[in-house]
Protein backbone atom coordinates (compact mmCIF):
# COMPACT_ATOMS: atom_id res chain seq x y z
CA UNK A 1 0.00 0.00 0.00
CA UNK A 2 1.22 3.12 -1.07
CA UNK A 3 -0.21 6.35 -0.84
CA UNK A 4 1.40 9.61 -2.88
CA UNK A 5 4.40 10.78 -1.47
CA UNK A 6 5.12 14.50 -0.20
CA UNK A 7 8.56 14.56 -0.20
CA UNK A 8 10.90 13.05 -3.11
CA UNK A 9 13.78 10.76 -2.14
CA UNK A 10 16.54 12.16 -0.96
CA UNK A 11 20.20 12.19 -2.75
CA UNK A 12 21.43 9.77 0.00
CA UNK A 13 18.97 7.53 0.08
CA UNK A 14 18.98 7.09 -3.18
CA UNK A 15 22.08 6.57 -3.55
CA UNK A 16 21.68 3.91 -0.98
CA UNK A 17 19.09 2.26 -2.70
CA UNK A 18 21.17 2.24 -5.97
CA UNK A 19 24.27 0.46 -4.36
CA UNK A 20 21.74 -1.46 -2.75
CA UNK A 21 20.11 -3.06 -6.19
CA UNK A 22 23.58 -3.18 -7.35
CA UNK A 23 24.68 -5.32 -4.51
CA UNK A 24 21.59 -7.71 -5.06
CA UNK A 25 22.59 -8.08 -8.86
CA UNK A 26 26.53 -8.71 -7.46
CA UNK A 27 24.92 -11.56 -5.49
CA UNK A 28 23.97 -13.46 -8.45
CA UNK A 29 27.05 -13.25 -10.86
CA UNK A 30 30.36 -13.03 -8.78
CA UNK A 31 30.38 -16.34 -8.10
CA UNK A 32 30.27 -17.42 -11.91
CA UNK A 33 34.18 -17.10 -13.18
CA UNK A 34 35.21 -19.31 -9.73
CA UNK A 35 32.16 -21.56 -9.51
CA UNK A 36 33.84 -24.32 -11.36
CA UNK A 37 36.80 -24.39 -9.42
CA UNK A 38 35.12 -24.15 -5.79
CA UNK A 39 32.40 -26.90 -6.60
CA UNK A 40 35.48 -29.19 -7.96
CA UNK A 41 36.87 -28.72 -4.37
CA UNK A 42 33.68 -31.04 -3.52
CA UNK A 43 32.95 -33.08 -6.77
CA UNK A 44 35.70 -34.95 -7.91
CA UNK A 45 34.31 -36.56 -11.05
CA UNK A 46 34.49 -33.87 -13.65
CA UNK A 47 31.10 -35.67 -14.90
CA UNK A 48 29.12 -34.13 -12.57
CA UNK A 49 30.39 -30.60 -11.91
CA UNK A 50 28.31 -28.81 -14.37
CA UNK A 51 24.99 -30.82 -12.53
CA UNK A 52 26.45 -29.43 -8.98
CA UNK A 53 26.96 -25.87 -10.38
CA UNK A 54 23.51 -25.87 -12.35
CA UNK A 55 21.74 -27.14 -8.80
CA UNK A 56 23.42 -24.07 -6.89
CA UNK A 57 22.24 -21.87 -9.26
CA UNK A 58 18.60 -22.79 -9.47
CA UNK A 59 18.67 -22.88 -5.93
CA UNK A 60 19.47 -19.08 -5.44
CA UNK A 61 17.14 -18.50 -8.58
CA UNK A 62 14.50 -20.67 -7.02
CA UNK A 63 14.46 -18.91 -3.32
CA UNK A 64 14.65 -16.01 -4.52
CA UNK A 65 11.57 -15.91 -7.05
CA UNK A 66 9.71 -17.31 -3.63
CA UNK A 67 10.97 -14.84 -1.58
CA UNK A 68 10.54 -11.45 -3.16
CA UNK A 69 6.52 -11.05 -2.94
CA UNK A 70 7.27 -12.24 1.04
CA UNK A 71 9.53 -9.49 2.03
CA UNK A 72 7.55 -7.38 -0.32
CA UNK A 73 4.40 -7.67 1.41
CA UNK A 74 6.04 -7.16 4.78
CA UNK A 75 7.45 -4.43 3.86
CA UNK A 76 3.99 -3.24 3.57
CA UNK A 77 2.95 -3.94 6.65
CA UNK A 78 5.95 -3.20 8.66
CA UNK A 79 7.91 -0.72 6.50
CA UNK A 80 10.90 -0.75 3.85
CA UNK A 81 13.80 0.06 6.28
CA UNK A 82 14.21 -2.83 8.16
CA UNK A 83 13.57 -4.98 5.53
CA UNK A 84 15.97 -4.17 3.34
CA UNK A 85 18.90 -4.19 6.48
CA UNK A 86 17.57 -7.52 6.62
CA UNK A 87 17.79 -8.17 3.48
CA UNK A 88 21.79 -6.98 2.99
CA UNK A 89 22.45 -8.24 6.15
CA UNK A 90 21.00 -11.97 5.51
CA UNK A 91 23.18 -11.74 1.88
CA UNK A 92 26.53 -10.56 3.83
CA UNK A 93 25.65 -14.09 5.90
CA UNK A 94 25.35 -15.72 3.15
CA UNK A 95 28.26 -14.95 1.41
CA UNK A 96 30.64 -15.43 4.28
CA UNK A 97 28.92 -19.13 4.89
CA UNK A 98 29.52 -19.74 0.84
CA UNK A 99 33.49 -18.10 1.01
CA UNK A 100 34.06 -20.53 4.63
CA UNK A 101 32.66 -23.58 2.69
CA UNK A 102 33.99 -26.90 3.50
CA UNK A 103 31.11 -28.87 2.29
CA UNK A 104 28.55 -29.33 -0.46
CA UNK A 105 26.01 -28.67 1.46
CA UNK A 106 27.25 -25.27 3.44
CA UNK A 107 27.37 -24.09 -0.30
CA UNK A 108 24.05 -24.82 -0.90
CA UNK A 109 23.04 -23.13 2.26
CA UNK A 110 25.18 -19.71 1.63
CA UNK A 111 23.58 -19.68 -1.84
CA UNK A 112 20.05 -20.03 -0.34
CA UNK A 113 20.34 -17.72 2.32
CA UNK A 114 21.29 -15.36 -0.46
CA UNK A 115 18.85 -16.12 -2.61
CA UNK A 116 15.95 -15.71 0.33
CA UNK A 117 17.65 -12.40 0.61
CA UNK A 118 17.73 -11.00 -2.46
CA UNK A 119 13.98 -11.13 -2.47
CA UNK A 120 14.76 -7.82 -0.70
CA UNK A 121 14.40 -5.73 -4.61
CA UNK A 122 10.34 -5.90 -3.85
CA UNK A 123 10.64 -3.53 -0.93
CA UNK A 124 13.34 -1.66 -2.30
CA UNK A 125 10.94 -0.79 -5.36
CA UNK A 126 8.02 -0.39 -2.71
CA UNK A 127 10.58 2.54 -1.51
CA UNK A 128 11.12 4.63 -5.01
CA UNK A 129 7.15 4.03 -5.00
CA UNK A 130 6.51 5.81 -1.60
CA UNK A 131 9.11 8.55 -2.01
CA UNK A 132 9.15 9.48 -5.86
CA UNK A 133 5.87 11.36 -7.30
CA UNK A 134 4.13 9.28 -10.29
CA UNK A 135 5.89 11.77 -12.98
CA UNK A 136 9.60 10.79 -11.78
CA UNK A 137 9.05 7.03 -11.26
CA UNK A 138 9.96 5.92 -14.36
CA UNK A 139 13.06 7.33 -13.96
CA UNK A 140 14.54 6.48 -10.90
CA UNK A 141 13.08 3.02 -11.94
CA UNK A 142 15.56 3.05 -15.10
CA UNK A 143 18.59 4.25 -13.27
CA UNK A 144 17.87 1.13 -10.94
CA UNK A 145 17.59 -1.22 -13.68
CA UNK A 146 20.72 0.20 -14.92
CA UNK A 147 22.05 -0.39 -11.66
CA UNK A 148 21.00 -3.87 -11.81
CA UNK A 149 22.64 -4.18 -15.09
CA UNK A 150 25.46 -3.26 -13.87
CA UNK A 151 25.44 -5.40 -11.14
CA UNK A 152 25.52 -8.78 -13.57
CA UNK A 153 28.58 -6.90 -15.30
CA UNK A 154 30.61 -6.51 -12.19
CA UNK A 155 29.86 -9.12 -10.44
CA UNK A 156 31.60 -11.58 -12.45
CA UNK A 157 34.96 -8.88 -12.99
CA UNK A 158 35.13 -8.59 -9.69
CA UNK A 159 34.75 -12.70 -8.82
CA UNK A 160 37.63 -13.23 -11.56
CA UNK A 161 40.12 -10.53 -10.07
CA UNK A 162 39.43 -11.55 -6.28
CA UNK A 163 40.30 -14.76 -6.95
CA UNK A 164 43.73 -14.44 -7.33
CA UNK A 165 43.68 -13.78 -3.67
CA UNK A 166 41.76 -17.46 -3.46
CA UNK A 167 38.69 -18.34 -4.50
CA UNK A 168 36.94 -17.56 -1.65
CA UNK A 169 37.92 -13.94 -1.98
CA UNK A 170 35.39 -12.67 -3.70
CA UNK A 171 32.27 -14.12 -1.33
CA UNK A 172 34.24 -12.45 1.53
CA UNK A 173 34.86 -8.92 -0.48
CA UNK A 174 30.99 -9.15 -1.19
CA UNK A 175 30.28 -9.86 2.23
CA UNK A 176 32.33 -6.76 3.47
CA UNK A 177 30.74 -3.98 0.97
CA UNK A 178 27.08 -5.41 2.14
CA UNK A 179 27.63 -4.87 5.71
CA UNK A 180 28.98 -1.42 4.99
CA UNK A 181 26.14 -0.76 3.73
CA UNK A 182 24.07 -1.97 6.18
CA UNK A 183 26.21 0.36 8.45
CA UNK A 184 25.23 3.32 6.10
CA UNK A 185 21.78 2.49 5.80
CA UNK A 186 21.61 2.47 9.66
CA UNK A 187 22.49 6.40 9.43
CA UNK A 188 21.30 7.78 6.25
CA UNK A 189 18.21 5.66 5.14
CA UNK A 190 14.94 6.97 6.78
CA UNK A 191 11.15 4.67 6.41
CA UNK A 192 9.38 5.69 4.03
CA UNK A 193 6.18 4.19 4.49
CA UNK A 194 4.98 5.74 8.41
CA UNK A 195 2.28 3.75 10.50
CA UNK A 196 -0.82 4.83 9.50
CA UNK A 197 0.04 3.94 5.50
CA UNK A 198 1.12 0.56 5.72
CA UNK A 199 -1.32 -2.52 4.86
CA UNK A 200 -3.57 -3.83 7.99
CA UNK A 201 -4.60 -6.78 5.74
CA UNK A 202 -2.12 -9.24 5.88
CA UNK A 203 -2.71 -13.42 5.27
CA UNK A 204 -1.66 -16.35 3.17
CA UNK A 205 -2.66 -15.19 -0.36
CA UNK A 206 -0.42 -11.98 -0.23
CA UNK A 207 2.75 -14.83 -0.02
CA UNK A 208 1.70 -16.68 -3.73
CA UNK A 209 4.28 -15.62 -6.09
CA UNK A 210 2.03 -18.02 -8.46
CA UNK A 211 -0.68 -14.95 -8.97
CA UNK A 212 2.28 -12.69 -10.38
CA UNK A 213 2.45 -15.21 -12.98
CA UNK A 214 -1.97 -14.74 -14.02
CA UNK A 215 -1.66 -11.13 -15.49
CA UNK A 216 1.18 -12.25 -18.01
CA UNK A 217 -0.99 -14.85 -20.05
CA UNK A 218 -4.31 -13.16 -19.92
CA UNK A 219 -3.76 -11.61 -23.33
CA UNK A 220 -2.67 -14.01 -26.17
CA UNK A 221 -0.56 -11.22 -28.16
CA UNK A 222 1.61 -11.01 -24.52
CA UNK A 223 1.39 -14.95 -23.78
CA UNK A 224 3.37 -15.10 -27.31
CA UNK A 225 5.70 -12.49 -26.57
CA UNK A 226 6.34 -13.67 -22.81
CA UNK A 227 7.44 -17.10 -24.39
CA UNK A 228 9.89 -16.06 -26.67
CA UNK A 229 11.41 -14.34 -23.86
CA UNK A 230 11.38 -17.09 -21.61
CA UNK A 231 12.73 -19.10 -24.89
CA UNK A 232 15.52 -16.28 -24.84
CA UNK A 233 16.03 -15.79 -21.13
CA UNK A 234 16.87 -20.51 -21.25
CA UNK A 235 19.79 -20.17 -23.03
CA UNK A 236 21.01 -17.17 -21.34
CA UNK A 237 21.03 -18.73 -17.74
CA UNK A 238 22.25 -21.90 -19.79
CA UNK A 239 25.62 -19.40 -20.39
CA UNK A 240 25.56 -18.07 -17.27
CA UNK A 241 26.50 -21.12 -15.16
CA UNK A 242 28.24 -23.30 -17.75
CA UNK A 243 30.24 -20.42 -20.19
CA UNK A 244 32.86 -20.78 -17.47
CA UNK A 245 32.89 -24.76 -17.62
CA UNK A 246 33.57 -24.40 -21.44
CA UNK A 247 36.41 -22.25 -21.16
CA UNK A 248 38.09 -24.64 -19.08
CA UNK A 249 37.08 -27.82 -20.90
CA UNK A 250 37.98 -26.42 -24.24
CA UNK A 251 40.51 -24.04 -23.94
CA UNK A 252 42.01 -24.88 -20.36
CA UNK A 253 41.15 -21.23 -18.94
CA UNK A 254 41.12 -20.24 -15.34
CA UNK A 255 38.87 -17.51 -13.40
CA UNK A 256 40.47 -14.89 -15.01
CA UNK A 257 40.08 -15.72 -18.52
CA UNK A 258 36.64 -16.75 -17.70
CA UNK A 259 35.62 -12.78 -15.83
CA UNK A 260 37.68 -11.24 -19.05
CA UNK A 261 34.40 -12.60 -20.97
CA UNK A 262 32.13 -11.20 -18.78
CA UNK A 263 33.44 -8.03 -18.76
CA UNK A 264 33.16 -8.54 -22.88
CA UNK A 265 29.45 -9.24 -21.71
CA UNK A 266 28.77 -5.67 -19.47
CA UNK A 267 30.97 -3.69 -22.06
CA UNK A 268 28.46 -4.80 -25.01
CA UNK A 269 25.59 -4.77 -23.03
CA UNK A 270 26.62 -0.74 -22.14
CA UNK A 271 27.32 0.28 -25.98
CA UNK A 272 24.50 -1.61 -27.45
CA UNK A 273 21.88 -0.64 -25.10
CA UNK A 274 23.40 2.73 -24.76
CA UNK A 275 24.74 4.02 -28.33
CA UNK A 276 23.61 1.41 -30.78
CA UNK A 277 19.76 0.68 -29.89
CA UNK A 278 18.15 4.03 -30.51
CA UNK A 279 19.49 4.01 -33.78
CA UNK A 280 18.41 0.85 -34.50
CA UNK A 281 15.00 1.62 -33.06
CA UNK A 282 14.41 4.21 -35.17
CA UNK A 283 15.54 2.30 -38.10
CA UNK A 284 14.36 -1.07 -37.26
CA UNK A 285 11.16 -0.24 -34.54
CA UNK A 286 11.01 -2.60 -31.58
CA UNK A 287 9.81 -5.89 -33.83
CA UNK A 288 12.84 -5.49 -36.25
CA UNK A 289 15.57 -5.08 -33.51
CA UNK A 290 13.97 -7.82 -31.05
CA UNK A 291 14.48 -10.08 -34.59
CA UNK A 292 18.65 -9.10 -35.45
CA UNK A 293 19.11 -9.34 -31.23
CA UNK A 294 17.74 -13.20 -31.85
CA UNK A 295 19.91 -13.35 -35.29
CA UNK A 296 22.70 -12.31 -33.21
CA UNK A 297 22.00 -14.87 -29.99
CA UNK A 298 21.99 -17.79 -32.18
CA UNK A 299 24.72 -17.23 -33.74
CA UNK A 300 26.66 -16.21 -30.70
CA UNK A 301 25.41 -19.44 -29.25
CA UNK A 302 26.33 -21.62 -32.15
CA UNK A 303 29.71 -20.46 -32.14
CA UNK A 304 29.96 -21.82 -28.56
CA UNK A 305 28.89 -24.94 -29.61
CA UNK A 306 31.39 -25.21 -31.83
CA UNK A 307 34.03 -24.61 -30.10
CA UNK A 308 33.91 -28.45 -29.34
CA UNK A 309 35.36 -28.74 -33.00
CA UNK A 310 37.42 -25.52 -33.04
CA UNK A 311 38.86 -24.61 -29.48
CA UNK A 312 40.40 -21.08 -30.38
CA UNK A 313 39.83 -18.57 -28.16
CA UNK A 314 39.37 -15.87 -30.73
CA UNK A 315 35.91 -17.98 -31.50
CA UNK A 316 35.14 -17.92 -27.67
CA UNK A 317 35.49 -14.39 -28.13
CA UNK A 318 33.38 -13.46 -30.81
CA UNK A 319 30.43 -15.93 -30.14
CA UNK A 320 30.31 -14.05 -27.03
CA UNK A 321 30.77 -10.71 -28.13
CA UNK A 322 27.68 -11.62 -30.76
CA UNK A 323 25.29 -13.32 -28.21
CA UNK A 324 25.82 -10.02 -25.87
CA UNK A 325 24.93 -7.70 -28.48
CA UNK A 326 21.86 -9.55 -29.14
CA UNK A 327 21.01 -10.29 -25.63
CA UNK A 328 21.31 -6.34 -24.63
CA UNK A 329 18.96 -5.24 -28.06
CA UNK A 330 16.57 -7.87 -27.57
CA UNK A 331 15.81 -7.36 -23.85
CA UNK A 332 15.00 -3.70 -24.19
CA UNK A 333 13.09 -3.99 -26.97
CA UNK A 334 10.87 -6.78 -25.89
CA UNK A 335 10.22 -4.88 -23.10
CA UNK A 336 8.98 -2.40 -25.46
CA UNK A 337 6.57 -4.86 -27.49
CA UNK A 338 5.40 -6.37 -24.02
CA UNK A 339 4.00 -2.88 -22.84
CA UNK A 340 2.83 -2.54 -26.63
CA UNK A 341 0.34 -5.34 -26.19
CA UNK A 342 -0.99 -4.95 -22.86
CA UNK A 343 -3.36 -2.42 -22.10
CA UNK A 344 -2.40 0.69 -20.88
CA UNK A 345 -4.41 0.00 -17.28
CA UNK A 346 -2.30 -3.10 -17.12
CA UNK A 347 1.05 -2.64 -17.28
CA UNK A 348 2.59 -3.36 -14.43
CA UNK A 349 0.25 -6.64 -13.80
CA UNK A 350 1.60 -7.83 -17.33
CA UNK A 351 5.38 -6.59 -16.82
CA UNK A 352 5.23 -8.25 -13.28
CA UNK A 353 3.94 -11.45 -14.95
CA UNK A 354 6.64 -11.31 -17.34
CA UNK A 355 9.36 -10.39 -15.02
CA UNK A 356 8.25 -13.86 -12.88
CA UNK A 357 8.26 -16.35 -15.67
CA UNK A 358 11.74 -14.68 -16.39
CA UNK A 359 12.85 -15.94 -12.88
CA UNK A 360 11.38 -19.07 -13.47
CA UNK A 361 13.59 -19.82 -16.38
CA UNK A 362 16.78 -18.59 -13.93
CA UNK A 363 15.51 -22.11 -12.07
CA UNK A 364 14.99 -24.32 -14.87
CA UNK A 365 18.17 -23.05 -17.43
CA UNK A 366 20.98 -24.05 -14.98
CA UNK A 367 19.00 -26.87 -13.95
CA UNK A 368 18.77 -28.36 -17.70
CA UNK A 369 21.96 -26.81 -18.78
CA UNK A 370 23.93 -28.14 -15.66
CA UNK A 371 22.26 -31.85 -16.59
CA UNK A 372 22.50 -30.95 -20.43
CA UNK A 373 26.48 -30.67 -20.16
CA UNK A 374 27.22 -33.32 -17.91
CA UNK A 375 25.65 -36.41 -19.59
CA UNK A 376 26.29 -34.85 -23.04
CA UNK A 377 29.08 -32.24 -23.12
CA UNK A 378 29.64 -28.54 -24.13
CA UNK A 379 28.55 -29.45 -27.79
CA UNK A 380 25.19 -30.44 -26.91
CA UNK A 381 25.01 -28.02 -24.12
CA UNK A 382 25.16 -25.06 -26.48
CA UNK A 383 23.97 -26.34 -29.37
CA UNK A 384 20.14 -26.89 -27.37
CA UNK A 385 20.98 -23.62 -26.38
CA UNK A 386 21.41 -22.23 -30.15
CA UNK A 387 17.86 -24.37 -31.00
CA UNK A 388 16.18 -22.64 -28.31
CA UNK A 389 17.02 -18.90 -29.36
CA UNK A 390 16.28 -20.48 -32.86
CA UNK A 391 12.76 -21.37 -31.34
CA UNK A 392 12.26 -18.06 -30.11
CA UNK A 393 12.71 -16.40 -32.89
CA UNK A 394 10.49 -18.89 -35.37
CA UNK A 395 7.83 -17.72 -32.67
CA UNK A 396 8.79 -14.12 -32.81
CA UNK A 397 8.25 -14.12 -36.73
CA UNK A 398 5.10 -15.97 -36.41
CA UNK A 399 3.53 -12.78 -34.27
CA UNK A 400 1.72 -10.33 -36.37
CA UNK A 401 2.91 -6.46 -35.55
CA UNK A 402 1.12 -4.92 -32.42
CA UNK A 403 0.01 -1.22 -32.21
CA UNK A 404 -0.51 -0.33 -28.44
CA UNK A 405 -3.42 -1.20 -26.51
CA UNK A 406 -4.97 -4.74 -25.69
CA UNK A 407 -7.30 -4.53 -28.30
CA UNK A 408 -4.59 -5.51 -30.62
CA UNK A 409 -3.03 -7.74 -28.19
CA UNK A 410 -6.51 -9.65 -27.86
CA UNK A 411 -6.40 -10.44 -31.47
CA UNK A 412 -3.49 -12.08 -31.96
CA UNK A 413 -3.17 -15.48 -30.68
Amino acid sequence: MTDSPQTPVRTTSLLFLLITAFLFATGISIVFPVLPFIVAKYVPQVSQQAAVIGLLGAAYAFFSFFSSPVLGTLSDAYGRRPVLILSLTGSAIGYVIFGIGGSLWVLFLGRIIDGLCAGGMGALFGYVADTTPEEQRGKVFGQIGATVGAGFIVGPAIGGLASHLSLSAPMFLAAGVSLLNVLWGLFVLPESLSPERRSRHFDASHLNPLKQLSGALSYPAVRRLVTVSVLFALPLSIMQVTVALLGRDTLGWGPSQVSNLFIIVGVSDIVSQGVLLPYLIKTLRERGVAVLGLCLGFAGMLGMALLVVFPHATLMYLSTLLFAIGEGIFNASQGALISIAAPADEQGKVQGGAQAFASLAQVAGPLGGGQLYSRFGPGATFGTAAALVLAALGLLLGQKPLTAGGEVASEVA
